[in-house]
């Protein structure tokens, strides 16, 4: 079934192509996506319902149409992203790295997955490999030239929390459904990243407890970021263990658009 739109906020600024980068974040029931101008204005912002459809072919199709059809016009960009949410994943040392053994790596942390990718991470000069559905994924690829794949770990893990975590430790949480996605940073290093399942939030408030504990975290001036489904009972649960706790809502700087105030930028920090 091809995609529909769900949301879709838009600037009628023009800005040139390869003056804004596209991110993508997969869904099992659709995606959403962001365009950013290199200078840090958020341009676009959209969610597209629908499964996903059951041939690399017919992926395909449905993501040049919808874009297509929401005026998004991805060719040339500075960048273009797609974010592949995975529950397992092993990060494993470029000079060990093998991709004969992506499996086993998998089978290391508990996963029989079969579909599998990975993805390498400058930053730590390590390959993250992980369990998503490299058809689909490629599909994308595929549909939009010029598109890096990765997971939340590596999105995490590249993004700008080391320098921040020179000055104190930082604990970044993204929340989804029943699991959170950790990336924990200290000393201006990158320490941990995994995804934790959980029961219901006392169990997530013991995993999150626990890390702090076994990495250090544990300082006077801690910070604790939250993003995804971080309602507003969660937030309360974890504040009380960290001095500083705030909702984390992404990198852009600014809008053009006044309708970007009603968007909850945290639930979609991943693209922003």
């Amino acid at each position: 079934m091809p995609y529909s739109c769900k949301t879709l906020i838009a600037s009628g600024n023009e800005v040139a192509a390869h003056e804004k980068r596209l991110s993508i974040c997969l869904r099992a029931d659709g995606f959403s996506f962001s365009e950013l101008s290199t200078s840090g204005v958020l341009l676009t912002f959209g969610e597209a319902e629908g499964r996903h459809a059951a041939s690399m072919t017919a992926v395909m199709a449905d993501v040049k149409a919808f874009f297509a059809e929401a005026g998004i016009r991805p060719l040339g960009c500075a960048a273009i992203e797609l974010v592949v949410l995975s529950d397992h994943s092993a990060w494993v040392p470029d000079e060990l790295y093998s991709p004969a053994a992506n499996r086993q790596y998998l089978k290391l942390v508990g996963s029989d997955a079969t579909a599998i990718m990975a993805t390498p991470c400058p930053s730590l000069q390590s390959t993250a490999v992980y369990a998503a559905d490299d058809t689909v994924a490629t599909a994308f690829k595929v549909a939009i030239p010029g598109t890096t794949v990765l997971n939340q770990h590596v999105k995490l893990a590249s993004a700008p929390f080391c320098r921040r975590s020179q000055d104190h430790p930082v604990l970044l949480a993204n929340w989804r459904q029943d699991r959170i996605d950790f990336a924990a940073y200290r000393n201006g290093n990158y320490v941990f990243g995994n995804t934790i399942p959980f029961a219901n939030d006392n169990e997530a408030l013991f995993h999150t407890v626990e890390i702090i504990k076994s990495f250090g975290l544990e300082t006077p001036d801690a910070e604790l970021l939250m993003c995804g489904d971080a309602t507003r009972e969660r937030f309360a649960l974890l504040r009380p263990y960290f001095p500083t706790a705030t909702l984390f809502t992404g990198h852009h700087t600014s809008f053009l658009n006044p309708a970007f105030k009603t968007l909850h930028t945290y639930r979609n920090a991943l693209i922003l």
